[in-house]
């Protein structure tokens, strides 16, 4: 009311008032079309790891490098160790911001904490190494970023794939392998039958002491561990002779690109027969391709500088090994296609997923991604300390500083050190789950590190027989020795002899805490000594895999649950024995009855 008399008395007094602006439209919004926001941090990881090794194999017949390639779980090594890296950041990240702030980055593990895991397995704060916001804070913004976070750990990265010195040669290896030959030699004349072979498996109704259908080298040479048989000379027990020194090394090792001039002088002394410094074909053993590649004059020899080409060329062999927390997701694949390996003159044999032999002559390679399924090592700190744990707490569900004082301090001493690190939601009070989490995130990092150990064996005669070197021979692998054994003798006839047992250059990668029990000499050793588990049958239906009690890959008759009747309609073969591809007809063929019912 008031707004309309203002208006009257102007226009009464003659006034002019014009009519307030229409306001002005407002522009319209333009539409953005929607994006994912930026990642916080675009910055590359800045730590990297060499995951590819060159190897020099100084075969009988010819010299062959191989460029090998290392992953974990299908990933590169460095995308896997990012990933454990995160998760631990992650962990320590108690607010949840994306970044680690002064208390936050105290509670972190040290880098020369992590590499001591790496390398032995146990986690130890060093007071020299303390990880403090002033180290890690590069960009001095008052907090740390995951990209700072992962720049931290320059020493652990350094240690995740490290290659080993060759293993030295299986010291008993020779002894076991003669008092094997004598048992089967029933003649004595030193070589082998087909019908000594195939006799084998009658000892198993006087050897398999164990009753469990497959012979050990325990049960064969019950002497075989011995200590005598490590030492060299000397009275061997059971008439078995002494060991051989160890072998001569042909295997090396070296970084991408670091392959030394000095190889090209050690190729020319092995393998130049006449002493002129130059290898001819024959002398070298390279493929017609190869050398003609390398034989730049056209003159028929080899000289340094050409030799040269083939130190610093095109690897003649590339392998990929990825290693898996499971044995049976090991991988091991040779990317060199078979054509080209044929013309260079090399056989594949892939034995299963995880282990590939390739062979030049009579010189087998062997390529496994080796996983053990046997824990070797003292019991897990977690399950030490879970002891602890329980005793601190006193009945309640969860410890506190108070609980790790008095009569009990110094037994108390590691959780009292654990304790801001493995506290969580750092509400002072450690719950088991925070305690189980914590050591979790350190068994991460235990198993983070890989080994590449090149080694040189000879197999024992055991380990020939052995075809899934699993230590034991099962009634298949008896029965199927003499064919195996056969193709290696290199004299050819219808005898097995001595020299069919060649020299071996394997390559294995496992985990760090696994290097020790990666020779397959020491594993069929321990296999055949120690009471380790059984190991579950992978594959086949789910009867056949209970049935399977020893794991040989097949069910006899005494495993067999059913009637004579069944298992002889199954064992279409009738050898006496169920294999896993009859399991799995006789199961295509039983399916179709029982989805009618």
């Amino acid at each position: 009311m008031k707004t309309l008399a203002t208006l009257t008395l102007i226009l009464l007094a003659g006034g002019v008032v014009a009519a307030p602006p229409a306001p002005a439209p407002r522009p319209a919004t333009p539409r953005v079309p929607a994006v994912a926001p930026l990642p916080r941090e675009v910055k590359p990881f800045p730590l990297s790891v060499a995951d590819t090794q060159e190897i020099v194999v100084f075969a009988p017949n010819r010299p062959v490098r191989i460029r090998l390639a290392v992953l974990v779980e299908g990933k590169s090594i460095i995308e896997a160790w990012e990933a454990k890296l995160r998760a631990a950041f992650n962990h320590f990240d108690r607010n949840k911001d994306g970044f680690l702030n002064a208390a936050e980055v105290q509670n972190i593990f040290s880098d020369t904490g992590v590499a001591q895991m790496l390398q032995n397995g146990y986690y130890q704060p060093t007071p020299q190494d303390l990880p403090t916001l002033e180290r890690l804070d590069t960009d001095k913004d008052g907090k740390v970023s995951f990209h700072e976070y992962a720049a931290y750990y320059k020493a652990s990265t350094a240690l995740l794939l490290r290659p080993q010195p060759p293993a030295a040669e299986n010291p008993y290896g020779a002894a076991i392998t003669e008092a094997l030959f004598k048992l089967m030699d029933a003649n004595g004349d030193g070589k082998l039958t087909k019908d000594e072979v195939k006799g084998v498996e009658k000892l198993l109704a006087t050897k398999d002491t164990d009753e469990d259908e497959c012979l050990s080298q325990a049960e064969l040479v019950p002497n075989f561990n011995d200590p005598r048989l490590r030492q060299f000379g000397g009275a061997q027990p059971n008439g078995l002779p002494a060991p051989r020194p160890t072998a001569a090394q042909t295997v090396f090792t070296y970084e991408p690109g670091r392959i030394p001039g000095t190889l090209t002088q050690q190729l020319l002394k092995h393998y130049d027969k006449n002493g002129d410094f130059e290898l001819t074909r024959e002398e070298s053993g390279f493929d017609e391709e190869t050398f003609a590649r390398l034989d730049k004059d056209g003159n028929g020899q080899l000289d340094g500088p050409e030799l040269d080409a083939w130190r610093t060329g095109p690897a003649d062999i590339e392998v990929t090994l990825s290693l898996a927390s499971k044995p049976i997701d090991c991988m091991a694949k040779v990317t060199t296609d078979r054509e080209t390996l044929a013309r260079r003159g090399f056989k594949l044999t892939q034995m299963d997923a995880g282990r590939v032999i390739i062979r030049t002559g009579r010189q087998p390679i062997e390529f496994w991604a080796f996983t053990n399924t046997v824990n070797y090592q003292q019991p897990s700190l977690k399950v030490s300390y879970a002891y602890l744990f329980t005793q601190a707490a006193g009945g309640k569900d969860h410890v506190t500083e108070k609980d790790l004082n008095g009569p009990n301090a110094v037994q108390f001493q590691f959780l009292r050190t654990m304790f801001d690190g493995a506290d969580a939601d750092g509400d002072g009070k450690l719950t088991k789950a925070e305690f189980d989490a914590y050591f979790d995130l350190q068994d991460s990092f235990r198993n983070a590190a890989l080994a590449l150990t090149p080694a040189i064996q000879t197999p024992t005669l055991f380990q020939l027989l052995d075809a899934n070197g699993d230590g034991k021979l099962s009634v298949r692998e008896l029965r199927t020795a003499w064919d195996r054994l056969l193709a290696l003798e290199p004299n050819g006839g219808d005898v097995v002899t001595r020299a069919a047992i060649t020299p071996s250059v394997s390559l294995r990668v496992s985990r760090g805490m696994d290097r020790y029990f990666a020779n397959q000499g020491q594993a069929a050793f321990r296999a055949a000594n120690q009471n380790q588990q059984v190991t579950v049958p992978q594959k086949g239906p789910a009867w056949f895999r209970k049935m399977d009690r020893n794991a040989d890959g097949d069910v006899s008759r005494s495993e067999f649950l059913g009637t004579r009747a069944e298992f002889d309609a199954m064992d279409t073969d009738h050898d006496g024995l169920i294999s896993l591809e009859e399991a799995e007809a006789w199961d295509k063929k039983m399916r179709p009855a029982e989805e009618k019912k």
